[in-house]
């Protein structure tokens, strides 16, 4: 039990060294000093981790005392300062993350025109689409209605039908019933292609505005 204390004691002192490090300036070449918990005087020249929980002095090469260093911070302290170091280093990632985005939508649609082109070639295929889905649909309501003469010769009773027409019947509704919910997902394709280009376009506007400038002088 006391190792483990002194494990998670030893280990929280690197921590609050290297939370220190990072919440102040780079420490200059110097000799640190301090007395530690069990009253022995270390010196070393960088800052003590046994003395992390108290003030360190530093001393120039003379022996004089340039500054103080410390105490650390305390665990809920260290555990706050760690967690907005992440929370720093997340909206960097962020902030990163989108400017390589950004570079890469502005060199795709370097100007509005070629973002309203890509948006009505992407219209076109999901319309090309839509006219192939209508015309398999007209071709199944022809199928169909050519198995409802035969339905006909049979009184419309299914239970005297042949295997092949009962069959046949089966596989024209469902390959409808296909086609609708195809025709339906290409309507709704419509509207997210739609979405998709709003968005890059709020997104575009500003990127383009802030070009003009440098375009313009350059042109003169």
């Amino acid at each position: 039990m006391r190792l483990a204390s002194h494990i998670r004691s030893f280990v929280l002192c690197k921590i609050a060294l290297a939370v220190l490090a990072i919440s102040q300036p780079s420490y200059a070449a110097g000799i640190y000093t301090c007395v530690d918990a069990s009253g022995l005087r270390i010196t070393a020249d960088r800052p003590i981790a046994q003395c992390a929980d108290r003030e360190q002095r530093v001393l120039g090469p003379t022996g004089i005392e340039r500054s103080r260093v410390g105490p650390a911070m305390s665990e809920v302290e260290m555990s706050q300062r760690l967690e907005q170091r992440r929370n720093e280093l997340q909206m960097q990632q962020r902030v990163q993350e989108q400017r390589r985005r950004d570079a890469v939508l502005l060199t795709r649609y370097p100007r509005r025109e070629s973002h309203d082109v890509a948006r009505r070639d992407a219209l076109i295929q999901v319309q090309e689409q839509k006219v192939l889905a209508q015309a398999r649909m007209q071709e199944l309501v022809q199928e169909k209605r050519k198995l409802q003469q035969e339905l006909e010769f049979y009184g419309n009773d299914h239970s005297k039908l042949p295997a092949r027409l009962r069959i046949a019947v089966q596989d024209v509704e469902d390959a409808q019933q296909e086609q609708r919910a195809l025709m339906d997902e290409q309507n709704g394709q419509v509207q997210r292609v739609h979405k998709r280009f709003d968005a890059e376009l709020l997104r575009l506007q500003p990127l383009w505005q802030s070009q003009e400038p440098a375009s313009s002088a350059a042109s003169q």
